[in-house]
C-alpha cells in the first residue's frame, strides 16, 4: 500500500472539509485571503469574493461542508469501497461542471466568482486522486484473487560466475 492510497487521500479530504467547515465559522478571512487562492482568481481572471464574518450564510456553509466530510468518514470506517467506487465518478462529473460553469458563465457572480472555482479544482484533484488509487487496488485485488502474481524463484546460484572454479563447476 503506497503513501497515496485511497483511505489516506479520502482521510486528507476529511480533514480538508472539516478543516474548511471550521474555518468558514472561525475565520473565513483566512480561506479568502488564501495566497493559493489569490494566485488562482488572478490567473484564472475571476472576481474575488468578499463575505462579511458576520455572514449568516456561514453557519449553514460550515454545516455542509461537517456533513460532506461525514458523509466520506462513515463509509470509509466500514471499509465500505464499493460506496467510493460509485461516489467518486460522480463526484468528479459534478465538480468538472460545476468548475467549467464557474469559467464560463461570467454574467452569473453566484457562480463565477474564485471561491467556487478554486474549491472545484481541489475537489476534482483529491477526488482524482482517490479515483486512481480505487482502481489501482481493485486491479491489484483482482489480479490476487485470479493468481497473476509469480512469487519470485530464489536462486542461490550466480548467473555469472566470477572465479574459474565456479566456471568449471558450470560446465561439469
Amino acid at each position: 500500500m503506497g503513501l497515496l492510497s485511497s483511505v489516506n487521500v479520502t482521510y486528507f479530504r476529511i480533514v480538508f472539509l472539516f478543516g474548511l467547515a471550521y474555518l468558514s465559522v472561525a475565520n473565513v478571512d483566512a480561506i479568502l485571503s488564501n495566497n493559493l487562492l489569490m494566485v488562482l482568481t488572478q490567473a484564472m481572471d475571476l472576481p474575488a469574493l468578499q463575505i462579511s464574518p458576520y455572514s449568516a450564510q456561514l453557519g449553514l456553509i460550515s454545516l455542509l461542508f461537517a456533513l460532506s466530510a461525514i458523509h466520506d468518514l462513515i463509509p470509509l470506517l466500514e471499509n465500505n469501497k464499493k460506496h467510493f467506487q460509485s461516489v467518486v465518478p460522480f463526484r468528479l462529473m459534478i465538480f468538472f461542471i460545476m468548475s467549467s460553469l464557474s469559467i464560463l458563465l461570467t454574467n452569473n457572480l453566484y457562480l463565477h466568482n474564485n471561491v467556487m472555482f478554486v474549491y472545484g479544482f481541489c475537489e476534482i484533484w483529491m477526488n482524482f486522486l482517490i479515483f486512481v488509487a480505487l482502481r489501482d487496488e481493485r486491479n491489484n485485488d483482482f489480479a490476487k484473487e485470479n493468481n497473476f502474481y509469480r512469487p519470485i524463484e530464489s536462486d542461490d546460484e550466480d548467473p555469472f560466475p566470477s572465479t574459474e572454479r565456479e566456471i568449471q563447476e558450470m560446465e561439469d
